[in-house]
C-alpha cells in the first residue's frame, strides 16, 4: 500500500497540514525581518572583537527596543544575515530569495517532519488529495497576502499587537483569514471560523476563545454569506 494511504487526508487534516506550514513560514518572515534590520558596520568603523554595538529594534506602536553586544556576539548572532548583505547588493538578494523561496518544497520539508512516524520523508505531498484545491492554494495564498491579512487580524485585537500573539494561534488566524477574504467559495465562511476555532482548542482551550472573537470581527467587516 503506498504509503500515502496510511493518512486520513479529510479536510480538517489537510487544514492541520497548512496551519503547520504557516506556522513554519513565520520563521521565512522573521529571517527577512532580520536582514532589513541589520546593517553592516563600515569598515572604517570596525576595531575589535570586544567593541560594543547598540541594535535598535521596532517592538509595535513606535517603540524601540535597545540592547548591545559585543562585536563577536554581533558577527555569531548574525553571521548568515551579515554574509548575504555584503556578499550581494540588495536588488539581487531579493530576486535570490524570490528564487530560491518555494511553498512546494516549504510544504514537502515541513509535513517531512510533521509525519516522521508514518514515514513522511517518503511521502511526495504532493500527489496527496486536495493538494491542488486547497494545501498548497491556501498555505501559497497566505503568503503572497500575509500583510492584507495580518492587518485584518492587527484590526480586531483588543489591547494586544500582532507579535505578541501565540505564533500558533496566529498561524490558525491567518490560514482563517485567508479562506474568509480569499477562499471562501471554496470553503464558506462559518466553516472555516468553526475549524479554526475547533483547531485552536487542541492547543488550549483559551486560545479557541482568543481565535474565535478575532475571528468574528473580522466576519463584521465582510459581506454576509447568503
Amino acid at each position: 500500500m503506498s504509503k500515502n494511504k496510511k493518512i486520513p487526508y479529510d479536510r480538517r487534516t489537510m487544514r492541520s497540514f497548512a496551519v503547520s506550514c504557516v506556522f513554519a513560514y513565520e520563521f521565512v518572515i522573521r529571517e527577512k525581518r532580520a536582514a532589513a534590520l541589520v546593517s553592516p558596520p563600515k569598515p572604517d568603523k570596525i576595531k575589535r572583537s570586544t567593541d560594543t554595538i547598540a541594535i535598535s529594534k521596532p517592538v509595535g506602536k513606535g517603540i524601540k527596543r535597545h540592547t548591545t553586544m559585543t562585536r563577536f556576539e554581533y558577527e555569531e548572532k548574525y553571521k548568515d544575515v551579515l554574509d548575504m548583505l555584503r556578499e550581494e547588493a540588495p536588488e539581487e538578494q531579493k530576486a535570490a530569495d524570490d528564487d530560491k523561496f518555494s511553498t512546494e518544497d516549504l510544504i514537502q520539508n515541513v509535513l517531512s517532519v510533521k509525519l516522521e512516524d508514518e514515514g513522511g520523508e517518503d511521502i511526495v505531498f504532493a500527489d496527496l488529495p486536495d493538494y491542488k484545491e486547497y494545501l498548497y492554494p491556501v498555505v501559497n495564498g497566505v503568503i503572497e497576502n500575509i500583510d492584507e491579512i495580518d492587518a485584518a487580524i492587527t484590526r480586531n485585537l483588543k489591547n494586544w499587537v500582532l507579535d505578541r500573539v501565540n505564533r500558533q494561534d496566529l498561524a490558525v488566524l491567518r490560514v482563517a483569514v485567508f479562506e474568509m477574504l480569499k477562499f471562501s467559495n471554496v470553503v464558506p465562511m462559518k466553516i472555516a471560523i468553526n475549524e479554526a476555532v475547533e483547531l485552536a482548542k487542541t492547543n488550549e482551550e483559551k486560545s479557541g476563545t482568543f481565535v474565535n472573537g478575532v475571528l468574528a470581527g473580522i466576519a463584521k467587516e465582510l459581506p454576509q454569506e447568503v
